[in-house]
């Protein structure tokens, strides 16, 4: 029934001539199910062009258990990571396309290369957690294991997704906290909004001594003209009640969603610099240890690490690993930091440098602010040459706090 339905669209005659053509060309015939699928994939293009999301168009071309499928992952993805993406209809009809045939290569053998699947894991290392969160729903409910070539074709879509929620986000909101009276506050206030305009909102203004008793939680960041010595859990940025060109630009980088040079994920304790160890299980074994002993993970915590470098190896190339658990499981988010005096292998890759992460269990931050500050070291060789150099952990921080923009 859904082959004959699908043959009464135009996009089927296109498929049909796309398919005459390969099998002209390449001597080889094609049964009428592989065109509905390519007709599928143009249905579900012209869908995403003409701006036509609704959910019973989506289904009309998408078997239901792909559908409940792709919900069931994207339910996932937002229970482990806060993406914020399971109604992205451009991604439900992307993924649902996407899984049928992907199941399909699985169950009977197809091996499919990913020549992207490097630049993937590097570049855009969140969406890649998120493939293999959806890996593991596959493999829970289909019994499929998902090779890492097909979990990186997921995580463009999923990719997609993040970057698509920054383009359509809601204007940034803060708060402004003066030390002076009301009228440098308005002053201030005025300025912003004029700069910034509907991309910005202004919540409201107050004094320090009054900032403990406001709710933060709905800030993107604060704007202060007083140094705040607290910690608090949104960005905070010191400018001059005028507002000179350099207010400006630290305001705009927290606009875009740039990340800052930060060391709240890491410490002293947490960086092991000049190590010899051989293998990636020394290194884990050792960091393992380590973060035992100083209360800051469980037994089972190196056993979880095992587990995700299982699934897919953490190494990046660029002499950078950052292996962490398959799922969230400390009280506080950090980085466990190794250096190497020489390289070893780690599943095909040299590394040099590696970062242990560990993100807080049902953490509600920004992982893409944390993973965007990896991803400058991963792609940055002279950066990395420099860290694995460093003796000593002040040195290693002003090479960290110099190099990362």
């Amino acid at each position: 029934e859904d082959l004959l339905e699908i043959m009464e669209h135009k996009e089927y005659e296109v498929a049909a001539e796309i398919v005459r053509e390969i099998e002209k060309a390449f001597k080889v015939r094609f049964p009428k199910s592989e065109t509905a699928y390519i007709a599928i994939h143009l249905l579900g293009t012209k869908m995403l062009n003409n701006g036509n999301h609704e959910e019973k168009e989506v289904k009309q071309f998408i078997d239901t258990n792909i559908y409940e499928l792709t919900a069931a992952i994207l339910e996932a993805i937002e229970k482990e990571l806060h993406l914020e993406i399971s109604e992205d209809s451009e991604l439900i009809l992307g993924m649902s396309l996407h899984l049928k045939p992907a199941i399909n290569r699985y169950k009977y053998g197809m091996n499919l290369r990913n020549p992207m699947l490097e630049g993937i894991k590097s570049h855009y290392p969140l969406a890649f957690e998120a493939g293999i969160i959806a890996g593991k729903v596959l493999k829970n409910r289909l019994e499929i294991d998902m090779h890492e070539t097909e979990i990186g074709y997921l995580a463009l879509h999923i990719g997609g997704a993040i970057e698509r929620r920054k383009i359509i986000n809601q204007p940034k909101r803060c708060l402004i906290v003066c030390a002076s009276g009301v009228g440098s506050a308005k002053l201030l206030s005025y300025k912003l909004q004029a700069t910034f305009g509907l991309n910005l909102t202004i919540l409201g203004t107050t004094q320090y001594y009054k900032l403990h008793q406001m709710s933060l939680h709905s800030l993107d960041f604060i704007v202060s003209t007083i140094p705040i010595p607290d910690h608090l859990p949104v960005p905070v940025v010191e400018v001059s009640t005028i507002l000179g060109n350099s207010d400006f630009k630290k305001i705009e980088c927290l606009m875009k969603n740039k990340p800052q040079p930060s060391l709240e994920y890491t410490k002293k304790e947490l960086v092991y610099l000049q190590q010899e160890f051989q293998t990636r299980e020394e290194v884990l074994h050792f960091l393992g240890e380590k973060l035992t002993h100083l209360g800051l993970a469980s037994s089972q915590f190196i056993e979880s690490v095992f587990e995700r470098e299982a699934a897919s190896p953490t190494s990046f190339g660029n002499l950078v690993a950052i292996p962490h658990p398959m799922v969230p499981q400390t009280d506080t988010t950090f980085w466990a930091i190794c250096t190497l005096k020489k390289p070893i292998m780690w599943e095909g890759n040299l590394v040099q440098f590696i970062c242990l992460l560990s993100v807080k269990a049902n953490n509600q931050g920004d992982l893409q602010k944390m993973y965007s500050l990896l991803v400058q070291v991963v792609d940055d060789k002279q950066v990395v040459q420099r860290l694995v150099k460093c003796k000593d952990y002040e040195e290693f921080i002003e090479v960290f706090m110099k190099n990362i923009r």
